[in-house]
């Protein structure tokens, strides 16, 4: 029997299996869940006051209880997969002989996937990696170990901390998001590894295209949770299973097109986007103000169909994890000796003209730094903005009654972006709530932003990253064809790319007649590409510095 379709089979076996487990479970009475040594721990910190502590232990050990995601085995066989699709006959080599866990293990799940090894700070016993967990509980229908994703494997990451590219020095960065993380490439390799299923995970995050579209609440979390506390499952099944497949995430592009690419959020910024003056949400719209639980653990299908899991981490959520998310800060500049603190001065003049109003006020305090003393989250009408709109026009119209129904916390549609806090803006690219943007030069000088680009990892290398421009170095790749671009990842395996230009004409095709179906929203069928979530467009406030001044504020910005 050939390999590939022995692999389809076993995915065809989990998926009846995981049908049919949630078809049974529908009227049985929920299981106890397993006794969780941790979520005690956590109630105990919580009940000695010390919720910073708490919180930590949440986010890191949640989901080891969790339903797995993948087989834990499929690491093992990874190797196999990149061995694949090397070209080299030295470099299929090398790839087949890298075993699980080695030195040049980790380097290929850092340069493929930005997957790091779990960080001393947060590590607990069932950690394999930073975002990834060995759960408690097997693979459906199976006897095989699971393996899941936590928060972390998209909030969190490895940064270099010295310039020196021979002693980076990486630290674990609590709450900065993995700017290399690629989920659905991870996803796709470790299922077919491991014999899971491939499908019904997060739609449109292509493999190895520059782009993350993890939050997704306003479609996915009403569908999966449509009764509050309590998941459908079987509700689950019969939206995405019998109607999609498991490779529904092709299918629902067409279907529903209104889904925004996004960056995560950077955790870091959660106490400055809590106390804005003038608007609180926690999200790009400011549209959300609540339980961070409501959408942090709902991504996950919980360990009980009924959602008694669910419903304790919603509050365990509310009594720790804010405390503990206010407690974060982003790390300092690395190159900070090289800046001229009379230069940053000068930007900090030019800042408080042209930015100040909408990012905050900044006090300098030190010999290179400043705090931001001053943060009104401002809402900004798309009319000034012009940056991508789908993100505020297009999901939270839909379905915003169930929305509220579900969340804990306040939903408005404010059809305006929120203007983030700037503190550590060196590690927070690429820029603008759906990455197209990948330096801060670029984003103060809209005219050079390239509509296509190309990264590569690591963010552990000091080198990789572009001092001058403020964000990761990259390739202008606007001139490119797609097609192009496919054959240059083709022959490397390790580049990340934005293009907005991913579609074939049939499913431009495709989407133009999804868009004239629509009538909750008004949209224009005949201009697609603006609803694809991927525009460069809008923020032009800093066309019209002088270079001088455009640079001065990138010195100010190192310093914050």
């Amino acid at each position: 029997m050939e390999p590939v379709f022995r692999r389809w089979l076993a995915y065809a076996f989990t998926l009846l299996a995981w049908c049919g487990a949630a078809i049974s479970r529908a009227d049985d009475p929920p299981p106890d869940p397993p006794t969780d040594a941790q979520a005690e721990r956590t109630k105990e910190l919580v009940a000695a006051g010390r919720t910073v502590e708490a919180g930590k232990l949440e986010i890191e050990s949640r989901f080891h209880l969790a339903r797995p995601m993948w087989n834990y085995d499929g690491l093992e066989t990874l190797n196999e997969d990149w061995a694949e699709e090397a070209r080299d006959e030295r470099e299929k080599a090398r790839l087949a002989a890298a075993r699980e866990f080695s030195r040049d293990w980790w380097r290929e799940m850092d340069l493929r996937y930005g997957i790091h090894r779990p960080a001393p700070e947060s590590h607990q016993d069932f950690t394999v990696a930073l975002g990834l967990l060995r759960t408690q509980a097997n693979v459906v229908a199976s006897s095989a170990p699971g393996l899941v994703a936590s928060c972390r494997l998209c909030h969190s990451t490895m940064l270099f901390t010295n310039p020196d590219p021979k002693n980076p020095e990486p630290r674990f960065a609590e709450g900065i998001p993995n700017a290399f993380l690629d989920f659905e490439r991870f996803h796709q390799n470790v299922a077919n590894s491991g014999g899971t299923s491939p499908g019904f995970l997060f739609a449109k995050n292509l493999p190895r295209f520059f782009v993350d579209s993890a939050d997704f609440f306003g479609i996915l979390v009403p569908v999966v949770r449509p009764d509050g506390i309590k998941p459908s499952i079987l509700r689950f099944d019969k939206v995405f299973i019998a109607d999609h497949g498991s490779n529904y995430t092709r299918r629902l592009e067409a279907q529903v097109p209104l889904i925004p690419f996004l960056k995560p959020l950077a955790w870091t910024n959660y106490k400055y986007k809590t106390a804005g003056t003038e608007g609180q949400g926690l999200y790009v719209d400011g549209g959300f103000e609540g339980n961070v639980a409501d959408v942090t653990y709902a991504m996950a299908i919980s360990r009980d169909h009924l959602g008694k899991d669910y419903a304790e981490a919603r509050e365990v959520f509310r009594q720790c994890v804010p405390d503990y998310f206010k407690s974060l800060a982003p790390p300092r500049y690395p190159f900070i000796g090289t800046v001229s603190e009379a230069r940053a001065d000068a930007g900090h003049a030019v800042y408080k003209e042209l930015c100040g109003r909408c990012h905050g006020e900044f006090r300098k305090t030190g010999p290179k730094t400043y705090d931001l003393v001053s943060f009104p989250n401002k809402l900004v009408d798309h009319d000034e903005l012009g940056t991508d709109p789908l993100r505020i026009t297009g999901v939270f119209d839909m379905n915003v009654e169930e929305k509220k129904r579900f969340l804990s916390g306040k939903v408005t549609t404010t059809r305006r972006y929120a203007a983030p806090p700037l503190v550590g803006i060196w590690a927070l690219g690429p820029y603008l709530h759906n990455a197209s943007v990948p330096t801060v030069y670029d984003l103060l000088k809209p005219s050079a932003r390239p509509r296509k680009y190309s990264m590569r990892p690591s963010s552990t290398n000091p080198d990789n990253y572009d001092q001058a421009r403020i964000g990761w170095k990259y390739v202008d790749e606007s001139a490119k064809t797609h097609e192009e671009i496919l054959d240059e990842m083709e022959r490397d395996p390790y580049v990340r790319v934005f293009d907005p230009d991913w579609r074939s004409p049939e499913q431009w095709e495709a989407l133009r007649q999804a868009l004239a179906t629509i009538k909750h929203v008004t949209v224009d069928p005949d201009r697609p590409e603006l609803y694809t979530g991927m525009l460069n467009t809008g923020h032009t406030y800093g066309e019209h510095l002088s270079e001088d001044d455009r640079l001065a504020v990138l010195e100010f910005l190192k310093c914050l």
